[in-house]
Parts: C-alpha cells; sequence; structure tokens
C-alpha cells in the first residue's frame, strides 16, 4: 500500500505563486488602461456634443431666421455690412437682423459661445465643461447678385486643466451659412 501525499510539493506551489504574481499586475495593468481609455472618451463626447450643438444652432438659426448683418445696434442701412459697397466684413462682432426686424447675435461669453438677441437676451450655448477658443464670425459677398456668406470657426476644448495629455481633448469647428434672399 502506498503512501498518500495530503498536500503540495514546494515546487509546484512555487510555480502558482509566480503565475499570480504575473497575471495580477497584469489585470491591475489592463483594467486601468481601460479606465483611462473610457475617460478619455468621455471627455471627447462631452467637447464634441458642445461644440456640434453649438455650430448647429447657429447655422440653423442664421440660416432660418437672417435676413441682413451688422456691425451695430440697433440694425439699421447705415450699419449693414456685407453689401456691394462693402463686400467683406471681420472686425468685430456682427449682429443679424432677422424677418421681423429683430436682431440676434453670437459671441464668447467667459469661454462660452452665448446667442443674444433683441427678444430673449444672452443665452449660452456651451457648458461651463467646454472651452471656446479663437471664435471668429465674419461675412463676405461673393457678388452683387449672391447673398451674403457667414463663416463661423471656433476651438472647442476641455474646460479641466491636466497635465496628462491622454485627458485633453480639443475639437476645431468650421462652417459656412448663404443667408436666405427675400
Amino acid at each position: 500500500m502506498g503512501i498518500k501525499k495530503l498536500g503540495y510539493s514546494a515546487l509546484e506551489m512555487l510555480i502558482v505563486i509566480g503565475m499570480i504574481s504575473l497575471l495580477i499586475p497584469a489585470m491591475f495593468a489592463l483594467f486601468f488602461s481601460n479606465l483611462r481609455a473610457q475617460s478619455k472618451v468621455l471627455i471627447l463626447q462631452e467637447v464634441k456634443r458642445n461644440g456640434d450643438n453649438a455650430l448647429g444652432a447657429m447655422t440653423t438659426i442664421i440660416k432660418q431666421y437672417g435676413r441682413s448683418l451688422h456691425s451695430a445696434i440697433p440694425p439699421l442701412s447705415s450699419n449693414e455690412i456685407c453689401t456691394n459697397d462693402n463686400p467683406n466684413f471681420n472686425d468685430g462682432r456682427i449682429y443679424i437682423k432677422d424677418v421681423n426686424g429683430n436682431w440676434f447675435s453670437f459671441y464668447v461669453n467667459q469661454n462660452k459661445i452665448a446667442s443674444e438677441s433683441s427678444q430673449t437676451g444672452s443665452v449660452d450655448l456651451t457648458n461651463d465643461k467646454v472651452s471656446i477658443s479663437s471664435f471668429a464670425l465674419t461675412c463676405t459677398r461673393t457678388s452683387e447678385f449672391s447673398p451674403p456668406l457667414v463663416s463661423i470657426s471656433f476651438i472647442a476644448s476641455q474646460s479641466a486643466i491636466t497635465d496628462r495629455q491622454d485627458e485633453k481633448s480639443t475639437l476645431n469647428y468650421q462652417t459656412k451659412v448663404k443667408l436666405r434672399t427675400y
């Protein structure tokens, strides 16, 4: 009759401990790199959502309601820009006159894009999590028979200050909107 072993040999224990000591750090590394990547995706989603919403709102409002462009308020024929006499404007804030004679405008207020109108006052189009820079609203008129073309451009980035490159997210936005002619 043989003797039954009730335990493991030292070599078997050493191999198991060695494998565990290699697998656990690898699993933690995968887990934390996945968390970091997920954090980057969430930051990028927030920046993209804010930038897309602001650009979409500005484009729609200008396209639907804009009738003439002005360099000051109230919008008068004397301060109208992007006309045959003055085909380009890139030197300040643009006020847009709508069908009813009211005006609206877009500008940066405390690193947020804001919409202001004679009817509703000022409303932010982006939130505090996103910082807007290099905002430009310009206009050109290519010919006497074409409506003014409004160019919108800005850079949207994460507001939080971080030194980690993988947590930074910046997106450039640029589009052109043609006013309707009536």
